[in-house]
């Protein structure tokens, strides 16, 4: 069952306002969701919220992540390369492989990336059916359920990565928390997450393509997650923006469709390739205004933070990047 939130999970402030009473445009989903915002510290949260549990029944079969998307066309990708139009997440580097976690893992595609670099990989993944895909079709070590209901040992992993699913976690302080928990001395964290504070959004508003109800039960910019990540004692290493055509070109669609009964990705706009490619170049430029509707975190334990190399990255072997298929970039 939804429970209301008193106190804002970020700043504990008891003052909060609906800015929107938001629809699925993403997965026929029923229902109205209201969205409220902190007066106080500005976090953009669902109101009543649900537990993960709960959030995970609500999933579509058909939801890209837990799909068999472990080959990619390599002519694709090229074709992507030369139109300056290939996605991916700036991992952070490390002077060797070692552990690490993909926290929402899906089906396990950058898992199975990592692996073939020589790393040791575990997931995990709130769905079972992915989980099991994930096992079964690449051999991985996917946890099913929670972070908190794996049990991993205290500082295990060197590389905690958490690429668009952290919007969709619910307990977001309890999360961090354990993360710090299992995270090794000098290990990072990367979080993935749509930023509430992109020019789409702030255009688009309930129309926005990341807006999420309900399966994004709380919508982060850069202020509110560095806040959140700081408090959990977590010092900030970096700050990426990395967006692309969905932001502009998915909320125009979703905008178009709004009134009638078609799915976000359904609509003469959204499935014109040129216009995907001049959105995905137009999105790259509101990175560089640091207005992109997508931004990345990385972070390090606080205790092991040392602030005379803070503004340097570590040189070294860097993470996969697992190039995200079609169905990933749009969601």
């Amino acid at each position: 069952m939804s429970f209301e939130l008193k106190t804002c999970p970020l700043c504990e402030g008891q003052s909060h306002e609906q800015i929107y009473l938001a629809k699925d445009r993403h997965y026929g989903i029923p229902g109205l969701y209201p969205i409220v915002r902190c007066a106080d510290c500005s976090l953009v949260f669902l109101n009543p919220m649900y537990s993960d549990e709960e959030l995970s029944s609500l999933y579509p079969k058909d939801y890209y992540a837990y799909q068999n998307n472990f080959h990619r066309n390599r002519w694709k990708e090229t074709l992507k390369t030369i139109l300056r139009c290939r996605t991916g997440t700036q991992d952070p580097t490390f002077p060797v492989p070692g552990r690490m976690l993909d926290l929402g893992c899906g089906s396990g595609w950058f898992m199975s990336d990592m692996r073939d670099q020589g790393w040791e990989t575990h997931g995990v993944e709130i769905s079972s059916p992915a989980a099991e895909l994930g096992r079964k079709t690449a051999a991985l070590n996917i946890f099913s359920g929670t972070l908190e209901q794996a049990v991993f040992p205290p500082e295990f992993f060197d590389y905690v990565r958490s690429n668009h699913s952290f919007e969709h976690i619910a307990r977001p302080k309890e999360t961090l928390d354990e993360i710090h928990r299992v995270l090794k001395r000098g290990g990072k964290l990367l979080i993935g997450v749509p930023n509430e504070a992109s020019l789409t959004s702030r255009v688009f508003g309930p129309y926005w393509w990341y807006r999420g109800a309900p399966v994004h039960p709380f919508t982060y910019s850069v202020k509110t997650l560095c806040e959140l990540l700081k408090k959990q004692r977590f010092v900030i290493e970096k700050v990426v923006y990395n967006s692309n055509c969905c932001g502009i070109l998915g909320s125009f669609q979703i905008w178009l469709n709004r009134g009638n009964l078609r799915k976000s990705s359904e609509g003469v706009v959204f499935n014109k390739h040129l216009l995907r490619i001049l959105c995905h170049w137009t999105a790259k430029l509101t990175d560089l205004l640091k207005l992109g509707d997508e931004i990345e975190i990385t972070a390090m334990r606080a205790s092991d933070y040392d602030p005379t190399a803070q503004g340097h990255r570590q040189r070294g072997i860097v993470p996969a990047k697992a190039e995200k298929t079609w169905a990933e970039v749009i969601h």
